[in-house]
């Protein structure tokens, strides 16, 4: 026994390190297809708002490029947090990942181990193309492969020694109860956090004739299982929103297992028609070279069998998962000023761009009711109101202040030019918006603090003049807002063209202000410098909204060039 135990150890180092091989390989297939996939990827998502099927095959494909269930179901967790799908929605989509992940499970279901060296360099030959992009991606992805079949062969090569060796004999014969390999590959799932991980280990015994097919099958259920602690950990920190798409993606798990469990002789037959069989081999040899592709068979079959099964009911059991599950308390105070702005939009820059530029139009949104709410609680002296635009001012400033941050970790230096360029723009943009807050906070709310000091009235006539300025500068940021909102330069010039109509709503209130200064002499000094001043503020307030529409609309790129190259340092 002591021998037996001490030649466990090179066994176990070489598992370990193959299996770390196995997933280093995932991540750089993983990394590199989503790297030639680009913004396309947007494409691809933005038709997840279309019906159940088009939602299921965006699932299949995201999966596909990304090689993971697991993220996949993440970022659908994350996109049903920031609102972009509904819960029906985002259960198809971890629906689409189960059956897309199946073909992982094929890939590495192959006997190529004396092709994997060849991979890895013709991979590393190819990656090394760095000024044509799509080469060196496609290398990357060849070499990645490669290493996924090392670390399969290194796994079942040092597996070998378990034929002989009788605790585990006895372990695989005591997995005719299919529970205990269930619990066995659920809890080395949530280990490795990898269903692709567990599948490679388990066809790695499998190609060594160490398990059975029953016992293969029921490593695969608990697989399927374990893959959704991956989700679970995705909502910490996430809204109610996110807790419903995991305990989704673990219903549609646990349903999997419940429906295939009882009918696991039924799935051995299927599995065994319709793989290929080597008859007259020795019973070792012939499990090595008939359980792997009977394994990666089972997966795909149960896998898309269930989703079939269940496509039609997501609506209900989304409702039923918001109705046992509640919609929990919303979010305030900071948790409630960005919502778009998920963390998990980051895997995905496109996506990303059009939160950023969501929560900018939310940021002008808050600074529009500030000035609307400005000149008339000045003029007409309230106390509550300005008290509510400080308020709101520091909302504006906690708000710019998510905005940019999320920038910051989006401007990485392989993100593509164009949406680099975007993300600046777009910065800047929310900075002129913040920069409106502040004039209002620190120029128009101590105009009201200085005319409530002397107790002066404003005439009709001048409340009138300035709230006609007023009512044109709202008007015009709001014009901005849909601009930066569709992105249309088009719409940021009629933003532009304004100009003359504002101005001259401006000179009519300053030269009535002097006229009637000359008329009722030096009593009417102090209140004509304040309304002198807050037309002035106003006429700020439109050059700050003029530039907002240019930067929103990317309508001052030729001058930020050297922006964006820092940025991408």
């Amino acid at each position: 026994m002591d021998d037996e135990t001490l030649s466990l150890a090179p066994m176990l180092i070489g598992l370990a390190g193959g299996l770390a091989l196995f997933l280093h390989g995932m991540t750089m297939m993983s990394d590199a297809m989503r790297a030639m996939a680009g913004s396309r990827l947007k494409d691809i998502m933005a038709r997840l708002a279309g019906n159940r099927w088009s939602a299921l095959l965006t699932g299949i494909v995201v999966t596909a490029v990304v090689q993971s269930s697991s993220v996949t179901s993440v970022i659908a967790i994350g996109f049903v947090s920031a609102g972009i799908l509904t819960l029906g929605q985002a259960l198809v989509v971890i629906m689409g990942a189960a059956v897309g992940s199946t073909v992982t499970a094929q890939i590495i279901a192959f006997d190529v181990s004396m092709l994997a060296f060849l991979l890895v360099a013709i991979g590393f030959g190819m990656s090394l193309f760095k000024t044509r992009h799509v080469v060196s991606h496609l290398g990357s992805v060849i070499l990645g492969l490669g290493v996924v079949f090392i670390g399969l062969s290194m796994m079942s090569g040092f597996m070998a020694p378990l034929r002989s060796y009788q605790p585990f004999i006895d372990l695989m014969a005591s997995m005719s109860n299919p529970l205990l390999g269930i619990l066995i590959g659920a809890a080395f799932t949530a280990v490795v956090q990898s269903s692709s991980a567990t599948l490679g280990v388990i066809i790695a015994l499998a190609s060594q004739g160490l398990i059975p097919l029953h016992a293969g099958i029921a490593l695969v259920f608990g697989a399927n299982i374990g893959t959704t602690i991956t989700g679970m950990l995705a909502t910490i920190g996430q809204p109610r929103a996110a807790l419903h798409a995991a305990l989704g993606l673990f219903s549609f798990k646990v349903l999997l297992v419940v429906i295939w469990l009882p009918l696991m002789g039924l799935l051995e037959r299927i599995a065994r028609a319709v793989s290929p069989t080597a008859e007259g081999l020795a019973l070792a040899e012939q499990l090595a070279f008939e359980v792997p592709r009977q394994i990666a068979n089972v997966h795909m079959i149960v896998n898309l069998s269930t989703v079939l099964i269940l496509l039609p009911f997501t609506n209900l059991l989304a409702a039923l998962i918001v109705r046992v599950v509640g919609n929990g308390p919303q979010p305030q105070g900071r948790d409630a000023l960005a919502p778009a702005l998920n963390p998990v939009l980051l895997e995905m820059p496109p996506m990303a761009i059009d939160a950023v530029r969501q929560e900018v139009v939310h940021l002008g949104e808050r600074v529009s009711e500030c000035l609307n709410l400005a000149v008339p609680a000045i003029l007409d002296g309230r106390l509550a109101s300005i008290e509510a635009l400080q308020a709101q001012e520091q909302l504006i400033n906690e708000h710019y202040a998510e905005i940019t941050d999320f920038v910051e970790k989006l401007l990485q230096p392989e993100l593509s030019p164009d949406i680099c360029r975007t993300a600046v723009d777009l910065a800047e943009a929310a900075d002129y918006l913040e920069s409106i807050g502040d004039l209002i906070d620190k120029e128009m709310i101590p105009l009201y603090r200085r005319q409530s000091e002397r107790g002066a009235e404003t005439d009709p006539q001048t409340r009138e003049r300035l709230g006609a300025l007023s009512e044109a500068v709202g008007h015009v940021l709001k014009q901005a807002l849909q601009a930066v909102a569709e992105g249309d330069p088009t719409l940021a010039r009629s933003v532009l063209n304004t100009k003359s109509q504002v101005r001259s709503l401006e000179r009519a209130a300053v030269e009535a202000q002097t006229f009637t200064q000359a008329h009722e002499g030096t009593q009417r000094l102090l209140p004509g410098a304040l309304e002198r001043e807050l037309s002035e503020s106003l006429r700020r307030t439109y050059s700050l909204i003029r530039r907002f529409a240019r930067a929103g609309t990317g309508g001052q790129r030729m001058g930020k060039k050297a922006a964006v190259g820092k940025a991408r340092k």
